[in-house]
């Protein structure tokens, strides 16, 4: 039935020349789940699916499919373990909460203390403050740098109190943007340039 579904699948047909997909479907598992991993993600995933001879379409939809589904889970949950966190009766754990709580209100003050300068101030004139931090969020996710992508945006996008809707739109669409930034630089698509 597996094998059914994958020859009609259009983006594994691509492949019928040079992946075999019956020996290698423990390697897509790992790949899969590799995409999911904090940090790694599937914008680096898909280096590894590519390198493998995966066919760009297929290795491209399960690095943001596999790298994006974590993103509903902590937007959702982590505002509660915070919370849980304050009731535990371990100090270091609470204390952790508050710092991560106060860090983040102050990185959020700074964000907004610089109202009127620069690129910030002159888009600040047709956008509100919560499209501004939208579009930052954005940016923040489509950035292919270690440290940024969906587990970052979804923790940032939570502990800053946005909109859980509007961010998990921004955060898909910057995990789209930077899993096709990392397919393109490893096909080589950057090296003419």
């Amino acid at each position: 039935m597996l094998r059914e579904w994958m020859l009609r699948c259009p983006l594994l047909l691509e492949a019928a020349g040079g992946f075999v997909w019956s020996e290698r479907l423990r390697d897509v598992v790992i790949t899969a789940l590799l995409s999911m991993v904090p940090t790694f993600e599937g914008r680096y995933a898909i280096t590894i699916m590519l390198g493998m001879g995966m066919p760009a379409g297929f290795a491209y939809a399960l690095a943001v499919i596999c790298s994006t589904l974590p993103m509903p889970f902590i937007l959702l949950l982590l505002r509660p373990v915070l919370d849980w966190f304050y009731t535990l009766p371990i100090r270091p754990v609470r204390r952790f909460a508050a710092w991560l709580e106060r860090r983040s209100a102050r990185k959020r003050r700074k964000m907004h203390a610089g109202k009127g300068k620069g690129v910030r101030g002159w888009l600040g004139r047709w956008l509100s403050e919560e499209t501004l931090e939208l579009i930052g969020l954005y940016i923040f996710v489509a950035l292919p740098l270690p440290g940024t992508g969906c587990w970052t945006g979804s923790a940032v996008a939570t502990l800053f109190e946005m909109p859980r809707l509007k961010s998990a739109i921004a955060i898909l669409l910057g995990n789209c943007t930077a899993c096709a930034l990392m397919c393109a630089g490893t096909l080589g698509v950057f090296s003419f340039l």
